[in-house]
């Protein structure tokens, strides 16, 4: 099944709760509008990139 792109920013709320109703909209737009292994791709980057940080030994 292709997914179709669409473009869809990320739109800042006026409170916080407003900003995380947006980005749950974004991100689920996201998910719907890119093949699993895109996304799934994108996130391992990002996790692997906190995981690194957070295990990285002090100097």
């Amino acid at each position: 099944m292709q997914k179709t792109e669409r473009k869809i920013k990320l739109i800042p709320g006026k409170t916080p709760k407003e900003d995380r109703i947006n980005f749950i909209k974004f991100w689920a737009n996201y998910i719907k509008t890119h093949s699993d292994k895109d996304w799934s791709k994108q996130q391992k980057i990002l996790l692997e990139g906190q995981y690194r940080k957070l295990i990285k030994p002090k100097s």
